[in-house]
């Protein structure tokens, strides 16, 4: 191996993007553990934003048992890189996720995303909190159409305003000045269409191949100048979600982090979370 690639291989295996600490001391831990305490302590306070489904309930209908969603509150703190310590306070984060308020988008994309979460099988738990979170707007999956579906996005944020997380599935096709993907019956363009929902959003979260790094829509020749949403989105926190479709409980990871914080889970140089 040549020198050159010795040091690329190096720089590979030694980047930022690879580099997680999981051991930032007990005072972190404590003084973390208060501030997600009082935040949910703030959340319990708050009516659902979906009276629609009960956590507990939906638990019970799909014959998982107490013992099965305590199971999975203690893989997904591990996940979350947190001390078992803090799974009592994962699980009632679960329980009040219908407390934020989501919205989703998709541009240039297959829908495979949102596909992949209707055609689940199981179901498993990360797919029923998927279920109850509030989602305030979501073409593929929502009733409303056309004018009805314009007025139920931009009330959800304005409402919302500064509280709901924007979901975007789907690349951005920048050319022809974006006259590649347009939607709405002002033709607005998904560059326009994308800035619009991310200027009130607490974060924007990319789910799926297209909407991290560009996807299929990016591919050479690349003819619509399609870009991932990191391309597009400035002046916002930004969490990458790849792979196609998404797993759901990298998207559950995310909003439960969000729940319990207030903020986005630490991320690599691309913009994953560690």
């Amino acid at each position: 191996m040549s020198i050159d690639k010795e040091e690329s291989v190096k720089k590979l295996f030694t980047a930022e993007s690879a580099k997680v600490d999981t051991n930032k001391g007990d005072t972190f831990y404590d003084d973390l553990y208060l501030q997600c305490q009082k935040r949910i302590e703030d959340l319990r306070k708050l009516e659902p934003l979906n009276n629609r489904m009960d956590f507990t309930q939906s638990i019970e209908d799909q014959g998982l048992e107490r013992r099965d969603f305590l199971k999975w509150a203690s893989a997904t703190t591990a996940m979350l890189m947190l001390p078992a310590s803090f799974t009592p306070l994962v699980a009632e984060a679960a329980v009040l996720m219908n407390r934020v308020p989501v919205v989703w988008v998709e541009l240039s994309d297959c829908a495979g995303n949102s596909e992949a979460l209707l055609r689940s099988d199981g179901p498993q738990i990360d797919e029923i909190i998927l279920d109850i979170i509030s989602l305030e707007f979501h073409e593929t999956l929502q009733a409303a159409s056309g004018h009805q579906a314009e007025k139920q996005m931009d009330e959800a944020m304005e409402h919302f305003h500064g509280k709901y997380l924007l979901f975007v599935e789907g690349a951005i096709p920048l050319g022809m000045n974006g006259q590649y993907g347009t939607i709405g019956a002002k033709a607005e363009t998904f560059v326009d269409h994308l800035h619009r929902a991310a200027e009130g959003a607490a974060a924007v979260v990319a789910v799926g191949s297209c909407a991290t790094f560009g996807g299929i829509p990016a591919a050479a020749p690349n003819p619509t100048d399609a870009v991932g949403v990191m391309d597009v989105v400035k002046g916002k926190p930004i969490i990458n979600i790849p792979a196609c479709p998404a797993n759901p409980s990298n998207m559950v990871g995310v909003i439960l982090h969000f729940v319990l914080t207030g903020s986005i889970p630490e991320l690599d140089s691309l913009l994953r979370p560690k």
